[in-house]
């Protein structure tokens, strides 16, 4: 018995100084990523519009309608997910409504697949499964009173890190933020090009129709909605901004186009991967890859820029972006009619050093637009 007690303590002991050898490690780590940040946030730049204001194009019906849906009456569910002291996180899920000719699979037959996979504890599977059929928002509601600006934020392809972060720091500041989650892209072998364009053309209507409850909502202040989206979320923003006209300003970071150079030539794994699919299942190269995919993408930044107007805008770019690709990001700012822009001394993911100051930065973005006399 004295034996196993002395290896009971040996073991806690020993718990002991790795718990505090981990502690260590995180508190080291963070006080290395606050230094980093105090000398990488000094180096971002930010430079006014460059040009005079070019009046945005005239959206056409046709397009509108493109990108519209027909109403529907939704019956949320809403879960508190934590509590602060100045907002409230909230899950929101209501039904998706997509036109029918984007309805592949029926609803029903997906959630019959998806109670299969909870049944079998396929958790991930299930979660992803649903967002083909549904909206999914965390609600990051602002404690403040009256009515107050709402912000949408798009997340880049792989999830929500990031916004997270900017969402909460909105929410202490006075502002509600609503993280409009998507389904992560796949490649279908047995479907062409026009894969990209659907998923795409989903995106858009997900935040219009997320757009529709939200500003539906009693302390939503209509006249104050703006956009945030980073990477794919930014792309997104960009149609958004374009035929929806309830968004009044966007913060667009790390964006680009077009989009059939930007997805073959990016350096991101996710896509890469992609790319290479497509080339061993369905016989692609690279150009003609590229070819099949500016044939079947209708949803194109850089043409949809030519109806989001230019002083709305605020746009981000990282000098050593290998995902989108400076070059691309450079392009959609250019289409945009050289907004105000920041650029960052970083890439693609680095850039999240930068991230105090692009929150600091876009809370003084959104206070101008929504309260300053133009």
């Amino acid at each position: 018995m004295d034996s196993f007690q002395s290896g009971l303590s040996e073991l806690k002991i020993k718990q002991s100084a790795r718990y505090g050898r981990a502690k260590i490690f995180s508190l080291s780590f963070f006080y290395v990523l606050i230094v980093l940040c105090c000398f990488i946030t000094p180096a971002c730049i930010r430079l006014p519009r460059t040009s005079s204001i070019r009046p945005p194009q005239e959206v056409s019906q046709d397009m509108r309608a493109y990108f519209d849906y027909s109403r529907k009456d939704v019956a949320p569910q809403r879960k508190i997910i934590e509590e602060k002291k100045k907002y409230v996180l909230e899950e929101v899920t209501f039904d998706l409504n997509l036109p029918e000719e984007l309805i592949e699979t029926p609803v029903e037959e997906m959630r019959k697949e998806v109670a299969e996979k909870w049944k079998n504890n396929d958790v991930k599977g299930a979660k992803d499964l649903e967002l083909e059929y549904s909206i999914k928002i965390d609600y990051y509601r602002s404690k403040k009173e009256g009515k107050k600006p709402l912000i949408l934020v798009s997340p880049i392809l792989g999830g929500n890190m990031i916004v997270d972060w900017v969402s909460a720091y909105l929410a202490s500041h006075g502002m509600d933020a609503a993280i409009v989650h998507r389904r992560k892209p796949r490649y279908d072998t047995t479907k062409d090009m026009n894969q990209v364009e659907g998923y795409m053309r989903k995106s858009v209507i997900r935040t219009r129709q997320a757009l529709d409850w939200l500003i539906a909502q009693p302390g939503t202040d209509a006249d104050h909605v703006g956009s945030f989206g980073i990477s794919y979320g930014g792309i997104v923003n960009t149609i958004a901004a374009a035929v929806e006209p309830r968004i009044k300003c966007h913060i667009i970071a790390m964006a680009g186009g077009p989009m059939a150079d930007l997805i073959v030539d990016s350096e991101e794994k996710a896509i890469k991967k992609y790319v290479q699919t497509a080339a061993e299942q369905a016989g692609y190269t690279p150009e003609t890859l590229r070819a099949a995919l500016k044939e079947g993408i209708k949803s194109d930044t850089l043409p949809m820029a030519a109806y989001v107007k230019t002083e709305d805008v605020l746009f981000v770019i990282a000098s050593f972006d290998r995902v989108v690709g400076r070059k691309y990001s450079l392009n959609l700012w250019r289409a945009l009619g050289r907004p105000e822009v920041i650029w960052t001394p970083l890439g693609h993911y680095s850039t999240i050093l930068t991230l105090p100051y692009l929150r600091y930065k876009a809370l003084k973005f959104y206070r101008k637009r929504f309260y300053s006399k133009r």
